[in-house]
């Protein structure tokens, strides 16, 4: 087993260890992800032009996203505040904290440790 897959194997997500069968390569996230938008899109009743317009995306990378999965950052901020979806794009790598009240909250880091 190389030291990825060892790596993949073991990982431990929110203290649940997670098996290499529920990682999903950046291809196929990215596919998930661009099908995802696809279904919103088709919700919504828009076509690709419709969505191209009210986000300023151009046509091409509309469909280039929604075939290949491939986009910038940029546009897909921009193709999720046209779908409504802001807010799912705000979540991407926020800590997961449950409020308490009466814990003090933790200072801010300034710069990972070396």
């Amino acid at each position: 087993m190389t030291l990825i897959a060892k790596i993949r194997a073991d990982t431990v997500f929110d203290g649940h260890i997670s098996t290499i069968a529920n990682l999903k390569s950046p291809k196929e996230l990215r596919l998930q992800l661009a099908e995802r938008a696809r279904e919103l899109r088709l919700t919504r009743n828009m076509r690709q032009s419709d969505l191209a317009e009210r986000s300023g995306v151009t046509l091409a990378s509309i469909r280039r996203f929604e075939k290949e999965g491939e986009i910038s950052l940029k546009n897909l901020m921009l193709i999720a505040i046209a779908l409504n979806r802001a807010q799912d794009v705000e979540q991407v790598f926020r800590l997961n904290e449950d409020i308490d009240l009466f814990k003090p909250e933790p200072r801010k880091r300034q710069r990972a440790r070396k």
